[in-house]
């Protein structure tokens, strides 16, 4: 089944073997499906005090901008539902059979605005540790394309 998915992010990972493991996942997962990786600028650029209420709304804003149509929103925030690779599987083979696109959105560094958790159809947590964003994108992909790969009965997932 054809998956469409998009994973959208705030800020550009740094360091080049983040951004080689992004885009290794990102072609795992093209494999099954559109994948688009969206990365939103962050809310306090070129401020040396910011204001973190309005960063993060600016932020949400940008995030939410031009979403596919009827997408199904997972927001990911640190205290919230965990799932299994198998319940997530399960998770993007149901919305894949609706047609529904899939959008992941990572907030910045201060998390999510409340207008994003708000429109969220699922609210998400990789668990409970804090993760540099960087790594919450791997780890995200990693997941996806695990679930991908269990969803179409492939070797991967033990």
């Amino acid at each position: 089944m054809k998956t469409h998915i998009q994973v959208r992010s705030v800020g550009k990972p740094q360091e080049p073997w983040g951004k080689e493991a992004i885009n290794m996942y990102a072609t795992r997962c093209s494999l099954f499906g559109k994948i688009e990786l969206i990365e939103a600028a962050e809310g306090h650029e070129g401020s040396t005090k910011p204001n973190v209420t309005k960063a993060k709304q600016t932020e949400g804003a940008s995030l939410l901008n031009k979403l596919p149509k009827d997408a199904y929103l997972v927001a990911l925030d640190e205290g919230c539902k965990q799932l299994s690779s198998l319940e997530l599987s399960s998770t993007l083979e149901r919305e894949a059979s609706t047609g529904r696109p899939v959008v992941f959105i990572i907030g910045g560094s201060w998390g999510l605005d409340n207008e994003v958790l708000k429109k969220a159809d699922l609210k998400l947590s990789l668990g409970k540790i804090t993760l540099p964003h960087t790594l919450a994108r791997i780890v995200l992909l990693e997941q996806v394309y695990r679930a991908q790969m269990i969803s179409s009965g492939r070797e991967y997932h033990k």
